[in-house]
């Protein structure tokens, strides 16, 4: 597809992906939306540029999208984290919360869609039980890492059977994505949801997972993490520590966004915000309606509507 029209390039990536909001820094004179793709089963591989700078707001429930920039950069505004691409960075976003894409001019990124499924399926085999949760990864990947020279590998690769006249070996194709999915939960840091490696999962602290459950059971409550540190039966610097070190956050943000999750999910049950705001213990209303937008890209009272 290749077109100099904003209405159709948005049009095209509506009917091809999910929903996009498709805005121009300036006129759209010098748009040049170029885009190619590779179907790989349930996946796609694509080539993506939109020439001029635009800034793209969508969201996803039913695939992670790789996206690694060939030239320039994506400033990218994810739930409340804000991520930057140039070269020798990668991003990879989960699904979930609503976020903004910045293109700075220039910019040409190849982008895999894989599919939630085959994330979901791999993991049941590698773990040998069904996942409660899909994982939330760290989004910035360093490509000079060991994790991030397969994630160029197999992009590269990909990107190699995009460019050429004849049709792609699909045994070729179809070992690709597997291959890069194991990575992914092998190698790439998790900020929600358990590793599939053993190893991990055993060296995850005891008062991590013990604080995790108490967050889960009681997050309605207020709750000091003083308190919790020694609920747990551990200093509060070693309760912070263990969550840096294993979902690289603090304990209360962590906290915050399971507040925030539940609370989501009653006001989509259509429960008032104020409501919802004092169940999950966060009854400060103007905190919670500013904490609610960063996180998810829309207010609570518009996400009710």
């Amino acid at each position: 597809m290749q077109t100099t029209h904003l209405g159709d390039a948005t049009d095209y990536l509506n009917q091809r992906y999910c929903g996009h909001r498709l805005d121009t820094d300036r006129d759209h004179s010098d748009l040049d939306f170029r885009h190619s793709a590779v179907e790989i089963g349930p996946s796609t591989f694509n080539m993506l540029q939109y020439g001029s700078p635009v800034s793209i707001a969508s969201e996803f429930d039913a695939f992670y999208m790789l996206e690694m920039p060939l030239d320039g950069g994506v400033d990218i505004e994810f739930g409340s984290d804000t991520f930057h691409t140039e070269a020798g960075l990668a991003l990879l976003l989960s699904p979930g919360p609503r976020f903004v894409s910045h293109w700075r001019a220039g910019t040409r990124q190849l982008m895999l869609q894989i599919h939630r499924d085959l994330v979901r399926d791999r993991m049941t085999e590698l773990a040998r039980r069904r996942p409660l949760a899909l994982p939330v990864f760290n989004p910035v990947i360093q490509l000079r890492s060991e994790s991030g020279q397969q994630v160029q590998q197999v992009l590269s690769e990909l990107a190699n059977f995009a460019v050429r006249e004849e049709a792609p070996d699909p045994e070729q194709l179809s070992r690709l994505v597997p291959l890069l999915v194991d990575g992914m939960l092998r190698n790439l840091a998790f900020r929600q949801g358990e590793s599939v490696v053993f190893e991990r999962l055993q060296a995850t602290p005891r008062q991590v997972k013990v604080a995790m459950d108490l967050f889960s059971a009681r997050f309605s409550d207020k709750l000091n993490m003083s308190d919790v540190a020694r609920e747990v039966g551990v200093s509060e610097r070693s309760l912070f520590d263990g969550f840096q070190r294993y979902y690289q956050r603090s304990p209360l943000m962590v906290l915050t966004d399971i507040r925030m999750q539940e609370a989501r999910r009653l006001i989509r049950g259509g429960m008032p915000v104020a409501e919802a705001a004092r169940r999950v213990g966060m009854p400060h209303a103007g905190r919670f309606a500013a904490g609610y937008k960063r996180l998810f890209g829309v207010a609570p009272s518009a996400e009710r509507a």
